[in-house]
């Protein structure tokens, strides 16, 4: 994560309408510590019928395992970071959400609120 690019003011800007929020830093880390990781992985799999049925279990503990060690890794970078180097963690953060949550959901910036 050292190589990252820097992001001009006016792309940011008209990505995040309203300015990078609360919830864009929250969606931000979500998608750099669960959902582009392992995660990723039992998502591209095939569905079948069998997942249809509540009774199933859709994951294994041992890969309900790697999941949570593994978002709880890139957690605890980016804490560290936000104390060592609020610049860059900062960097990764708007980066991230910008290739990878520009279309979620905002929160009151989707609302109105």
């Amino acid at each position: 994560m050292d190589d990252i690019p820097e992001i001009p003011k006016e792309v940011l800007e008209a990505k995040f309408p309203g300015g990078f929020s609360i919830r864009d830093e929250a969606n931000a880390i979500v998608a750099l510590a669960v959902r582009n990781g392992p995660l990723e992985d039992l998502h591209a799999g095939v569905s079948t019928e069998l997942l249809d049925d509540p009774g199933n279990s859709r994951i294994t503990d041992d890969e309900m395992k790697e999941l949570m060690i593994f978002a709880c890794e890139r957690v605890e970078m980016l804490l560290k970071l936000k104390e060592t180097d609020p610049e860059k963690y900062w960097k990764i953060v708007m980066t991230y959400g910008m290739l990878y949550c520009g279309n979620w959901y905002r929160g009151a910036a989707d609302s109105g609120d």
